[in-house]
C-alpha cells in the first residue's frame, strides 16, 4: 500500500511539494498585504493648516472662549497624479474649520468648493452673531456662533 495516497484515491501534498505551496500562497498573501497598504497610504488624507485667523478682542461669544478660523488644505497623496481635473474633488480640497483649536483639528468645518477662486484669498469677518467667510467676488458664507462655540 502507498502511504502518500489518500485513501480516495486523490493525491496528497507532502514534503517539497507542500513547502512550495505554502511558500507560494505566502508570497501572494504579502503581496496582497503590501498592496493593501499601499492604498491606504495614498488615499489617506493629509492636513496642512495654510491660515488661521484668531477671533478679535472686541468680539465675546456665549462661551467666553478665544475661537479661531482655520483655513485648511486637505490633500491626499494620490492627488499628485492627477486622475481628475477637479480640484475640489475629495482628495484634493480647502476647508475652514471654526471652534477654539488654533490647529484646525476640531471644530465646524466648511468645506470650500468655489470653482476658479483661490481659497487662500478668503476674508474672515467675525461679527456678534457669527463668522462671515468672503471670497473677493463677492461670494460669502455666514456660518452662526451657535456652530462653533460651546467645543463644538
Amino acid at each position: 500500500m502507498n502511504d502518500l495516497a489518500d485513501p480516495n484515491g486523490t493525491p496528497t501534498l507532502v514534503g517539497r511539494e507542500r513547502r512550495r505551496y505554502l511558500l507560494r500562497a505566502a508570497v501572494v498573501l504579502a503581496l496582497v498585504c503590501g498592496v493593501v497598504a499601499a492604498a491606504v497610504v495614498l488615499w489617506s488624507p493629509r492636513t496642512t493648516v495654510v491660515r488661521v485667523v484668531d477671533q478679535p478682542s472686541e468680539i465675546v461669544y456665549a462661551d467666553g472662549s478665544a475661537h479661531f478660523a482655520v483655513l485648511t488644505h486637505v490633500r491626499a497623496p494620490i492627488a499628485a497624479i492627477r486622475l481628475s481635473q477637479d480640484a475640489s474633488s475629495a482628495v484634493n480640497h480647502y476647508a475652514v474649520v471654526l471652534g477654539r483649536d488654533p490647529g484646525g483639528s476640531y471644530g465646524h468645518r466648511v468645506r470650500l468648493d468655489a470653482t476658479g477662486m483661490d481659497p487662500t484669498e478668503l476674508t474672515v469677518e467675525w461679527t456678534a452673531d457669527g463668522v462671515w467667510l468672503s471670497y473677493p467676488s463677492g461670494h460669502r458664507v455666514f456660518v452662526p456662533a451657535t456652530h462653533f462655540t460651546g467645543g463644538r
